[in-house]
């Protein structure tokens, strides 16, 4: 279980998330939603080690955020960003077998290509894709390791209908197998019917 308690979190001088509380579990899909600025996606920074607190506690499997290193959370926890872009000019193939360093296989690998339907792309520099395309790839990425907490920021926003069922489908799945998932997502609270949890997040 990953528990944040009397979490606030600042941008800058302007507190932007206070004394929130949260309990992330296996076997769920938790959706969080808000309005922009309301601290979402810095609330999953700060989940993941990423952001430091300006007060409260985030402890992963009853450790402390803090007590991990870089690598111990690597194992542990998985992130797929919205804003993710590739500078340098790999192929998918070589971005996808570099992102299992911590955890994950060739089979974890196989599964996300299969999942997400990106056997084209395998080939392909990661800087030749369309916005949606390395959308797909970051989300595959984060599914390529067996992180047991799997984040994923906006993960909807670049995709068309077939591809964003081909991930929820597969989100679906990995919750029922026992792993936790979060998501962050600007949409209509109708659209997230098939997550077990949706938490709106209100803005300061």
């Amino acid at each position: 279980m990953i528990r944040a308690s009397s979490l606030s979190l600042k941008r800058g001088d302007r507190e932007i998330l206070r004394d929130f509380d949260l309990e992330i579990q296996g076997h769920k899909t938790l959706a969080i939603i808000g309005p922009n600025g309301s601290g979402k996606s810095s609330l999953i920074s700060a989940l993941v080690g990423d952001l430091v607190a300006a007060n409260g506690t985030v402890t992963i499997d009853e450790k402390p955020l803090a007590d991990y290193s870089r690598s111990d959370l690597a194992k542990v926890r998985s992130v797929a960003s919205q804003h993710q872009r590739f500078s340098l000019a790999y192929r998918v193939e070589e971005i996808l077998n570099m992102s299992i360093t911590y955890s994950g296989d060739t089979e974890s690998i196989s599964r996300s290509i299969d999942a997400l339907d990106i056997h084209g792309l395998l080939p392909r520099k990661v800087t030749s894709l369309s916005g949606g395309e390395q959308q797909r790839v970051s989300i595959a990425m984060a599914l390529s390791q067996r992180a047991k907490y799997l984040f994923f920021d906006e993960p909807f926003s670049a995709q068309d209908v077939e591809s964003t069922e081909r991930i929820t489908s597969h989100l679906q799945e990995l919750a029922a197998e026992g792993r936790a998932i979060v998501i962050v997502a600007h949409m209509p609270q109708s659209e997230l019917s098939w997550c077990d949890q949706i938490i709106k997040i209100k803005k300061i």
